[in-house]
């Protein structure tokens, strides 16, 4: 994969404020038939990363070891550079496309959630700061 990290492809933006407008590059053909093609492989690679960084997440939030936690921290972060490069490489040769959301539905989901803010409790406090004790994390009780 690309280790650079940087831009891919030539992607231009398409959108128009149309409800059907794509955000994609164009397509890299692929042979059509019933063998594995390019295509085919990359979207199980991106399934397998994208189901590994999910099991990773759980692991890492789960951990109760200091330096298995880190251990499995940079590897579930590897894995997460890996998924971003093999979605890059789909997005490059035009084989995975995104739809934007119209702005009136960004407004109309945040205005939705915005009201939620105030059923939070502790809304003046930090999570950590209602545990007395040095050191004494939620986890630890």
């Amino acid at each position: 994969m690309n280790n650079n990290r940087g831009s891919y492809g030539s992607y231009q933006p398409s959108y128009g404020g149309s409800p059907t407008s794509t955000i994609k590059n164009p397509s890299t053909q692929v042979p059509k038939g019933t063998e594995l093609n390019d295509r085919d492989r990359l979207n199980d690679m991106l399934a397998t990363e994208k189901w590994l960084t999910d099991g990773f997440n759980v692991f890492v939030r789960e951990t109760s070891h200091q330096q298995l936690y880190h251990d499995v921290l940079q590897i579930l972060n590897e894995t997460h550079h890996a998924c971003r490069d093999v979605f890059n490489l789909m997005f490059e040769k035009g084989w995975y496309s995104l739809h934007p959301e119209q702005p009136s539905h960004v407004a109309d989901h945040y205005h939705k959630f915005s009201g939620y803010q105030s059923q939070f409790p502790n809304q003046n406090q930090s999570s950590y700061n209602q545990y007395q004790g040095v050191g004494q994390h939620p986890r630890d009780f």
